[in-house]
């Protein structure tokens, strides 16, 4: 099968590797050539010389909407988190010009996609989603939601919940180490709680000099679009809260700095 991937970041590289891997034959494209280079794919000087399935990988609603009206290939998904208004706007603009979009965000990191194990929610037309099923079976783990809002929507929720608990997180074991509470012995108290799994994967992760996958000002973007969604629908509160950390610290100079760090970061301002 011809997959083209549109923005070859961590993820969209990842991406490439894991569908090459599959055998599936695989173009990409990139803003910046040098991001093509080592990759199992084909270049395309041009997202309308897109093949086959166009999976877009862009950063955030402006540069998905830049590249919209260009974009070919038989069908789109949008693999990214948007915003909805964002992603509603591309699915209009793609379907103005005869190409059906599928929402298609990932849950997972790069390593996850190249393993096999991330999650990619899907909606979208049944029938296009039809076409390409098996190809998303290969790739990782399906959930099929239907609506194409519902995936766009279940993703921005999801990471709002992420981005949310590494906050507080960061900021609980902040609070203990100011009481000369080192991070390991805060691990070892959740390790013996219903909160184990959150301490093993992240305490470590807060305290350690690894530039990690996904920078604090991308998670930013992320709860904002998130408390875009939920105005006039759900409770914002504790959501702003967690915007306001996040755009304070990228002000701080903090926003390329790893998003699970915010709530120790914040305590050193």
């Amino acid at each position: 099968m011809e997959v083209t991937v549109i923005g070859t970041g961590r993820m969209g590289a990842a991406f490439v590797k894991r569908a090459a891997q599959l055998g599936h034959k695989v173009y990409a494209w990139n803003r910046t050539r040098r991001r093509l280079e080592g990759l199992p794919a084909t270049p395309i000087s041009s997202p309308s010389e897109a093949r086959g399935l166009a999976a877009v990988f862009v950063a955030d609603d402006e540069a998905l909407l830049s590249l919209v009206n260009e974009v070919g290939g038989d069908a789109v998904a949008l693999m990214g988190t948007y915003s909805l208004a964002g992603a509603d706007a591309a699915r209009k603009a793609l379907a103005a010009r005869g190409i059906k979009a599928m929402a298609a965000p990932v849950v997972g990191g790069p390593g996850n996609v190249e393993r096999g194990d991330a999650i990619y929610i899907i909606g979208g037309d049944a029938e296009v989603y039809g076409r390409y099923s098996k190809l998303f079976a290969e790739l990782g783990k399906v959930m099929y939601v239907g609506e194409f809002e519902k995936a766009v929507v279940l993703k921005l929720a999801y990471n709002s919940l992420l981005i949310g608990t590494v906050a507080v997180l960061g900021e609980a074991a902040s609070l203990a180490a100011a009481h000369g509470i080192p991070p390991s012995q805060f691990k070892e108290l959740l390790q013996q709680t219903v909160f184990k799994d959150i301490g093993s994967v992240y305490i470590d992760r807060m305290y350690s000099d690894e530039p990690g996958t996904f920078a604090l000002k991308h998670a930013g973007k992320d709860v904002r679009y998130a408390t875009a969604a939920a105005a006039g629908r759900s409770s914002t509160i504790v959501l702003s809260a967690v915007r306001s950390l996040y755009e304070m610290l990228e002000v701080l100079g903090y926003g390329d700095a790893y998003y699970i760090k915010a709530g120790i970061l914040e305590s050193r301002k």
